[in-house]
């Protein structure tokens, strides 16, 4: 058995305060806060890494639709472009058939 020199209780060494844990002028045990700053620490850490990721994602999804936008508009334009070259052989053609 063990006294706590604060409260002048005896305590048994089941009982007795973990090693971490220390005793404030008031009496009062508190718990080892370092451990708990440093697990909230952490758990943020991990939340801000989360949404770094989060972000990362939804800025490469906004990429990948920019550039199947791009791709459409391209193959609209050479379509475009190769009607149009179609077109005018096609008037060539008839031209150069109908003078004959």
């Amino acid at each position: 058995m063990t006294t706590d020199v604060l409260s002048g209780k005896e305590r048994s060494s089941s009982q007795s305060r973990p090693r971490n844990e220390s005793v404030n002028i008031a009496g009062k045990v508190k718990g080892n806060t370092w451990k708990i700053r440093q697990q909230q620490r952490l758990r943020q850490q991990a939340v801000k890494q989360r949404e770094r990721e989060m972000a990362q994602e939804k800025e490469h999804e906004a990429d990948r639709k920019r550039e199947i936008r791009k791709e459409r508009e391209r193959k609209a334009e050479e379509k475009a472009r190769l009607q149009a070259m179609a077109e005018k052989v096609c008037i060539v053609a008839e031209a150069h058939v109908s003078n004959h």
